[in-house]
């Protein structure tokens, strides 16, 4: 055996380690340059594509029937009359004050032109009547017209009511533009473009009624007309 085959190396050379370490440096700049994909990232959308990725809203949805009662109280607060509640009780304590200082002049004098005098008093008379009782029995025959047992369809979501289907749907929206007024246990929207929408209270859950009556009110404002 000669003695270059009975020495062993210990190691590598200088030479051999920096080979391996730039080796393992062009290894690694390959690996940084096109990493793994794991699937954590996703594809970046445009805002008009944003819409399809939307989780649905919640809605409650209501079915029902006004009565002629609730129809009578929905045209009375609808602002089809001007003069109505303290207002027409106003004028009618002004008409009636008149009418009595007429009727006392007509028999207290002997004037010639004491006959217009009368004449007065009964015309303060009969307006008093007339504002209490001519939009009574006008809005009475309308109510019994309009509550034909029609079947009302709508959806109560937290930004918009939809109302009917099909080529009669129409929508709400609880932006804070749309009014809203509450009596005689319903609750009436008037939207900008002078439509109505009546929700009575019978129609919607106990246990759910507050959660619809705080999305009602928070998306409206009261209504500035109502007395």
């Amino acid at each position: 055996m000669s003695d270059h085959d009975s020495i062993k190396p210990s190691g590598d050379s200088e030479e051999e380690k920096e080979i391996k370490e730039i080796v393992k440096e062009l290894e690694n700049a390959e690996k940084d340059d096109n990493p793994e994909w794991d699937g954590t990232e996703g594809e970046l959308v445009s805002d008009d594509d944003a819409e399809d990725y939307e989780i649905p809203e919640t809605g409650y949805k209501i079915s029902y029937v006004l009565t002629q009662d609730e129809m009578y109280q929905c045209l009375y607060h609808s602002n089809m009359f001007r003069t109505k509640g303290m207002r027409a009780v106003v004028q009618s304590i002004i008409l009636g004050i008149a009418a009595v200082i007429f009727f006392v002049i007509y028999f207290t004098t002997t004037s010639q032109f004491n006959h217009y005098n009368l004449i007065f008093g009964i015309v303060c008379l009969v307006t008093i009547a007339a504002i209490w009782v001519v939009p009574h029995l006008y809005l009475k025959n309308m109510s019994r017209m309009m509550a034909d047992g029609k079947t009302i369809e709508a959806e109560i979501y937290p930004t918009h009511i939809d109302i009917g289907r099909d080529d009669g749907k129409w929508s709400i929206e609880l932006d804070g533009q749309a009014q809203i007024q509450e009596f005689d246990n319903i609750l009436m929207i008037f939207t900008e473009h002078d439509r109505a929408f009546a929700i009575p209270e019978r129609v919607i859950e106990p246990d759910v009624y507050n959660e619809v009556r705080a999305i009602l009110l928070s998306g409206t404002k009261p209504d500035e007309d109502d007395e």
